[in-house]
């Protein structure tokens, strides 16, 4: 009997922590340096642009290398493509940053990032360049 319930004990917690480690690796956050797909924004970088040149910013360039770049978006692309936890950093006015914070939570979904065939939450940094 008491070999029964050791077994069955056993059983139980081995589901138990599998269960918990799956829900773990759900949430990890990846570098987009780090991952086999990163994500994209669909289209090219200037329809990317388009949306962001309300708020007077466009994304930074190979050709923009020689500017200067202060001002970075720092956000989450999420497995459905949307983007959270974004982040302004850098020099600039508050209302500026709360305006482009805005413009990119309305941005439509990215293409989200892979790893080893497997959707996965990318942490995204993006340098923009001040065009006002």
């Amino acid at each position: 009997m008491k070999m029964i319930i050791t077994s069955l004990f056993l059983f139980y917690s081995f589901l138990l922590f599998s269960q918990n480690n799956e829900k773990q690796n759900d949430n990890i956050i990846y570098d987009s340096k780090s991952i086999d797909v990163k994500p994209e924004f669909p289209g090219d970088l200037e329809k990317f642009n388009t949306f962001l040149a309300n708020t007077g910013f466009q994304a930074k360039t190979k050709t923009d290398e020689k500017t200067e770049t202060k001002i970075y978006a720092m956000f989450v692309v999420e497995k459905d493509g949307a983007l959270s936890d974004v982040k302004i950093l850098g020099k600039i006015a508050a209302g500026k940053a709360e305006e482009l914070k805005k413009n990119l939570t309305t941005l439509p979904k990215w293409m989200p990032g892979k790893q080893n065939g497997t959707t996965v939450r990318v942490l995204y940094v993006l340098p923009l360049l001040n065009v006002n």
